[in-house]
């Protein structure tokens, strides 16, 4: 409870994001937001590698909503990160 009053999330909550995104991902394979958003949680439980994976797939992408070059700029600082 006091992770939660400081700003902390709880692990669960990470999983359920990941689940969600990898459903998403199975409606949508060509939204590039579900791939950074899904490699970015990764990275946030510490599965570096997978959420690189992810996200440099997402990145890779052709951009096809308006969002989009705002989601990659989003996805490229999480690698900077990693760096």
């Amino acid at each position: 409870m006091m992770a939660l009053a400081l700003g902390g999330l709880p692990s669960a909550t990470f999983e359920e994001a990941a689940t969600c995104f990898e459903k998403a991902i199975q409606l949508n394979p060509n939204r590039l937001m579900h791939y950074i958003a899904l490699g970015t949680v990764d990275v946030e439980m510490g599965k570096n590698d997978e959420g690189r994976r992810l996200i440099e797939k997402g990145l890779a992408m052709e951009n096809t909503e308006k969002d989009d070059p705002e989601t990659k700029h989003e996805g490229e600082a999480v690698l900077a990160k990693l760096h």
